[in-house]
């Protein structure tokens, strides 16, 4: 994972969303050959949200900017003051392309938002939701890119949620008409019929969440206006499924709240600090073993030690004594050399105090052996000697996955 110096250095990049700042999304030109371009970046390993600042020093805003989409909306969202007016025509046909992140409609209309005209692009779908309303998610969400003369960015975020009665949006299922022509990522076909009545209506009476976030693909760029509808709008599950299994997965995670840190710059500070708790507790011996551990959970450390010995030599000074004592009775036999069966007798009684010795070796033989100590620390402890001080955990924001370390 890039560190904290290198993101800091990255972070002095622009990013603030302007005509030039869009390449890599979809707001990107078509290539003038016509051929569909197909994203860099992606929904899984390395080229996954995770590490989409690896992936370019354009996109360091997504690891370091604290202003970042989707987020959780809930109550400290505002809603709009005022509804936008939309204005889309319906057409008989539009360009339908799988850009490989998603797949993407390229239609033109317009959306006045607080008395600034923006110009639809196109819309596009992730599944499942980016955003999610009172931690809730849905099955799909439309992004209808809207951007102004100024290079301003605009989107309007609708949830879908799937039925119970089989009802659903017209406009979805005429959408993916001809889906099964696009399956392959750089490929392009045309919708059916487009009938956008349904879609404005919701926009214009539906109360619609209102806050500046971010682009929510690279380059993550800050300084967008997104307006997502409250309400989710009706889809049945074979349109969801078609769509699905084309699109797979293509959600970035929820971001922390507006204003705090970015949360991969936040996961990068708990993994420093959980080094530092792994560093400590090898040298740190000096901890209650009485205490109560951290959420009912154990802080352990284990230290493994390994004295090996051989009791082989042992055996082989036993057998050495037994060797020498079968010499000495053949010297002893040998009527002619009794000087020397003496002599031999000597040495076998002192092989034989040789072989007592060995005998009280091998009565206490050397192990491999491993001992496992488990340290378990109170809160305080926890909290004072190495800086974890929560207690908590869930899946928004800091207390989610990428906050988990600091706990």
């Amino acid at each position: 994972m890039r560190t904290s110096l290198i993101l800091a250095a990255l972070s002095s990049l622009a990013l603030r969303v302007s005509a030039n700042c869009i390449y890599g999304t979809h707001l990107h030109r078509r290539a003038e050959d016509g051929q569909v371009p197909i994203s860099e970046f992606g929904y899984s390993g390395t080229k996954g949200p995770v590490n989409w600042a690896g992936l370019s020093a354009e996109n360091s805003a997504c690891a370091t900017s604290k202003v970042q989409s989707p987020i959780v909306l809930d109550d400290s969202v505002s809603f709009a003051s005022e509804a936008p007016e939309v204005s889309i025509a319906n057409v008989e046909e539009a360009e339908f392309e799988n850009l490989g992140s998603t797949i993407e409609v390229v239609v033109n209309g317009t959306t006045k938002v607080a008395g600034t005209e923006f110009a639809l692009k196109q819309f596009h779908l992730h599944t499942p939701s980016e955003h999610r309303i009172n931690d809730e998610y849905f099955p799909l969400e439309m992004h209808m890119v809207h951007e102004a003369e100024d290079g301003s960015i605009a989107v309007i975020a609708v949830p879908f949620q799937l039925t119970e009665d089989g009802s659903t949006t017209e406009l979805l299922s005429a959408v993916i008409e001809n889906l099964g022509d696009i399956e392959t990522p750089g490929t392009a076909t045309k919708t059916g019929a487009l009938d956008f009545t349904q879609l404005i209506d919701a926009i214009q009476t539906t109360p619609l969440f209102q806050y500046s976030g971010s682009l929510t693909t690279p380059p993550c760029a800050e300084g967008l206006t997104f307006l997502v509808v409250s309400e989710p709008l009706a889809l049945n599950v074979a349109t969801f499924n078609s769509i699905k299994r084309v699109v797979k997965f293509n959600a970035r995670y929820s971001q922390n709240t507006l204003g705090d840190t970015n949360l991969l710059e936040l996961s990068t500070d708990n993994v420093n600090v959980l080094n530092k708790v792994l560093v400590s507790s090898e040298v740190n011996s000096n901890v209650s073993c009485n205490a109560e551990p951290i959420n009912n959970e154990v802080a352990s450390t284990t230290v493994h030690e390994s004295t090996s010995t051989t009791s082989s030599s042992a055996h082989e000074s036993t057998s050495a004594s037994e060797s020498t004592s079968a010499m000495a009775h053949e010297a002893t036999s040998n009527e002619s050399s009794s000087a020397a069966a003496h002599e031999s007798t000597s040495s076998s009684e002192s092989s034989s105090t040789e072989s007592a010795a060995s005998h009280e070796s091998t009565s206490k033989p050397s192990h491999t052996f491993q001992t496992s100590t488990t340290v378990i620390l109170t809160p305080e402890q926890a909290c004072s000697r190495f800086g974890i001080c929560s207690a908590k955990f869930g899946h928004s924001s800091k207390r989610g996955l990428f906050d988990w370390f600091g706990f």
